[in-house]
This record gives C-alpha cells, sequence and structure tokens, in this order.
C-alpha cells in the first residue's frame, strides 16, 4: 500500500515496538544521543481515512450491506491503520502531558528552542485535496462499479470555513526535538529523584517494621515462656488437675500470688542485669568520647604508624572478642545440657514423688484395713469365748446326764444340730479371718521391704 504526503504509512508490529523503544529512550539518555534516531509522528489526515473507508456512506446501510462491505476490506490494512492511529495518539499524549506539566510549573517564556511555524490554510486545503484524490483513486481501482471517488478540490473545502476566518492564521509556535528531549530528560530526572528519595523513605521504614516485627516477636516469645511456666506451675500432673478441680479459691490465689512473685523476682533480677549493662554501656562511650577528644587534640601530630598501632590493636581485639564468643558458645552449650539434665533430674524427681504418695496411700488404706480386721477378730474372740463357756456347760450337762423323755430329747438333739452348724460356721468365718489377716500381715511386710 503506497501513500503520499500527509496520508498514513503502512507499520509493522516490529516498527511499533521500536517506536515505543524510542520513546523511552528519550526520556531516559540524553538528547544529543537520541535526536539522531528520532522519528517524528505524521499528521493524521482525518478526511483522507473517512473518504479511504467509505465512512459517510457507511452509516447509511443496512446491516446486511455493512456485512457485505466489510467483507471487501483488507484485514491487514485496516490493522496497519489502526495501529499507526494508536501509535501516533500515544506520542501526542505523552508530548501533550510533558508540555503540559511544564506550563503549569513555569513560565510560557522560558521555553528554549521555539521557531515560528507560518502555514497558510491554502498550502494544508491543497495537501488534502492531493490526499484525497490519491486516496479515491486507489478505492475507485479496486471497486469502480460499486462506489464512486468524491474529488474535493480546494474551493469547496475554503467554502466550508467559517466567514469571518482569515486566510493567514496568526503566529503558531511549536518544540523542537531537542527542546523535547531536554523536557522529556527534566522530567525523567524529577522522577528519578522522587523515585530515590521515596526507596530511601521506604527503606527507613522497612528497617523500622522490622525492628517493630524483632520487638513483637521476642514479646510473643517471652509470653508463650511465661505460658508453659505458668501451665508447668499449675498442671504438672494429673494430681495438679485433681487439685484445681477441688481446692479453694483461697489455695488458688495463694498458688497464684506465689507464682507472680516468682515471675517478678525473675523480671526485676533482668531488669538490674540491663540497668548494669546499660551503665557499663554508657560508662564506655563515655570513656570512647574522651579518647575521641583527646584524639582530636593530638590529630595534628598523629602519623601512620599511629594508625598502624591502632590497626594492629584493633585485629587483637577482634580476636580477643573471637576468642570470647567461642568460649560463651561453650559455655552456652554447657548451660543447654545442664538445664536439660535438671530438667530430666527433675521430671525423675517428680515421678518419684507421685510413686511415693501412691505407696503411702496404699499403706494408710492397708493400716485401716488391719485395724478394722484386728477389732474383728477381737469381736469374733469374744463370742467364742462365750461360745467355750457354752459348751464347757452343756458338756458338765452331758456328763451329768439323765434320761430325758423323749419329748424332751428331740428337742434336746435339734438344739444340738442347730448349735452344731453355729458352731461350724463360726469356725469357717475364723478360718477366714485367719487367712485375711495372714495375707494383710504379708502385704503390709513386702510394702515395709519396698
Amino acid at each position: 500500500m503506497s501513500t503520499s504526503g500527509h496520508s498514513l504509512k503502512t507499520t509493522t508490529p516490529s516498527m511499533m515496538l521500536s517506536r515505543k523503544s524510542d520513546i523511552k529512550s528519550r526520556l531516559s539518555h540524553k538528547s544529543g544521543t537520541n535526536q539522531q534516531d528520532y522519528v517524528a509522528p505524521q499528521d493524521l489526515d482525518i478526511t483522507a481515512i473517512t473518504y479511504k473507508f467509505y465512512l459517510e456512506e457507511y452509516r447509511s446501510y443496512t446491516p446486511e450491506e455493512r456485512v457485505a462491505r466489510l467483507a471487501t476490506f483488507d484485514a491487514m490494512e485496516m490493522l496497519q491503520t489502526i495501529e499507526q492511529i494508536h501509535n501516533d495518539v500515544a506520542t501526542m499524549k505523552l508530548e501533550n502531558y510533558i508540555m503540559v506539566e511544564f506550563l503549569e510549573k513555569n513560565d510560557p517564556k522560558l521555553l528554549i528552542g521555539l521557531r515560528q511555524r507560518r502555514t497558510s490554510i491554502m498550502k494544508r486545503l491543497q495537501n488534502k485535496q492531493r490526499t484525497s484524490l490519491h486516496g479515491s483513486q486507489m478505492m475507485s481501482s479496486r471497486k469502480s462499479s460499486s462506489k464512486r471517488s468524491i474529488p474535493v478540490s480546494t474551493s469547496h473545502l475554503a467554502s466550508m470555513l467559517p466567514a469571518g476566518v482569515d486566510r493567514r492564521r496568526g503566529v503558531e509556535y511549536k518544540l523542537n526535538y531537542k527542546a523535547k528531549a531536554e523536557m522529556a530528560e527534566k522530567r525523567a530526572a524529577e522522577l528519578e529523584k522522587r523515585v530515590v528519595d521515596i526507596e530511601r523513605n521506604a527503606m527507613l521504614e522497612v528497617k523500622q517494621l522490622r525492628a517493630k516485627i524483632e520487638e513483637l516477636r521476642a514479646r510473643s516469645e517471652e509470653t508463650m515462656e511465661t505460658e508453659n511456666n505458668f501451665m508447668l506451675h499449675f498442671l504438672r500432673d494429673e494430681n495438679d488437675l485433681a487439685f484445681l478441680e477441688s481446692a479453694t479459691e483461697r489455695q488458688i490465689e495463694r498458688k497464684l500470688r506465689k507464682f507472680t512473685s516468682n515471675w517478678f523476682k525473675n523480671a526485676r533480677a533482668l531488669l538490674g542485669t540491663m540497668k548494669l549493662t546499660i551503665v557499663s554501656l554508657q560508662e564506655t562511650c563515655q570513656q570512647h568520647r574522651a579518647d575521641l577528644i583527646t584524639k582530636s587534640d593530638l590529630s595534628g601530630i598523629l602519623t601512620a604508624v599511629d594508625f598502624e598501632k591502632l590497626i594492629i590493636k584493633r585485629t587483637e581485639l577482634i580476636n580477643q572478642l573471637e576468642e570470647k564468643n567461642i568460649h560463651m558458645a561453650g559455655l552456652k552449650g554447657v548451660t543447654g545440657k545442664t538445664s536439660l539434665a535438671m530438667t530430666e533430674e527433675k521430671q525423675a524427681m517428680m515421678n518419684l514423688e507421685s510413686e511415693m504418695r501412691t505407696v503411702l496411700n496404699r499403706t494408710e488404706e492397708v493400716s485401716r484395713a488391719i485395724s478394722k480386721l484386728e477389732k474383728e477378730v477381737a469381736i469374733v474372740q469374744l463370742h467364742n469365748e462365750k461360745d467355750s463357756v457354752t459348751l464347757d456347760e452343756l458338756r458338765a450337762q452331758l456328763q451329768e446326764y439323765e434320761a430325758p423323755s423323749v419329748s424332751e430329747y428331740i428337742e434336746r438333739k435339734e438344739e444340738a444340730l442347730v448349735l452344731e452348724k453355729e458352731e461350724k460356721m463360726l469356725h469357717r468365718k475364723i478360718y477366714i479371718l485367719n487367712m485375711k489377716l495372714n495375707n494383710l500381715i504379708r502385704r503390709r511386710m513386702r510394702i515395709s521391704e519396698f
């Protein structure tokens, strides 16, 4: 597709990318290195585009005629035209934005690189006429039977102007490419300065937020440690849980006060350590400040040898610090192992205490059972003594036996059978109680041996 004058030129996507890169380079590089690569945006001739695609007649078509008309167009040609329009519009928007911002902040008289451009209306109309005639000839060659070309004369376009418009317009001013590049560079420098300020403020805020995060993390760890200590203080085992369920408010309050007092003691000790550290740091700072003041007085007579000595001393101090750090790491490891061993021993002691409580409870239960059985044995022995007295009386009666009558014999026989049964039952009870007593005595002896 060939065009002339101010008509649109076809561009490919690679050409569009190159123009975008030119725009970016004008904003980021110096004007001297980019003036040769810059391609000026072309003026759009809306009248030629309108006649080229028959837009006036297209509005009067029916939907079927519009579909048929659109089917005859070259899709690539229309796409390239639209891309060219978008590219030119984007370039003009960028230039307009830079110009408006400059004029809002500065006096228009400060513009550098202005050149006066005088163009007559007749020259512009002749260019439009030449473009419209060329476009209409091309479209008529493609669709000569269906569509007509619309030639536009200079007199016709001139008659479309208002009556009061002069043939020669006033003076127009337009920035050249060097001035545009300088304004774009100035704007880019301002943006870069703002970006640097924003980055600096953002880094400061990030550091502050990181410090707050570290502080919150330390607080969270302290809170979790306090919570764990609180749980260990109140809920070490099932017995503590049973104690909490059955304890009174005064007992719980006493235990809570004990935990709180211990916690405050630890906090006071930590605060004392921190105060001592702060005092030592303040003294060290004062000493260093005094040394700096002294050295500032002697700065005129200091030589390179003094700096070498300072470097050697600094190296020695760094080595000593590393040795102390290694020693501190070893001490921390030993302390950690010791605390772990103490925790294990404490857990073993707590287990032994729980077992001892269990054994004591069992011993008390066995002692109570033995005392109860001893009381029962005493009662049974008392009954046995009474029964033995009754038995002696019966034996004496049997020795002085007088033959009773049949009815008395039967009664006595029945009484004897009943007494024999009771005697057997008592013997069995005595035997069972003796067995229980022996078992309890054995259990008590085993518990005492354990």
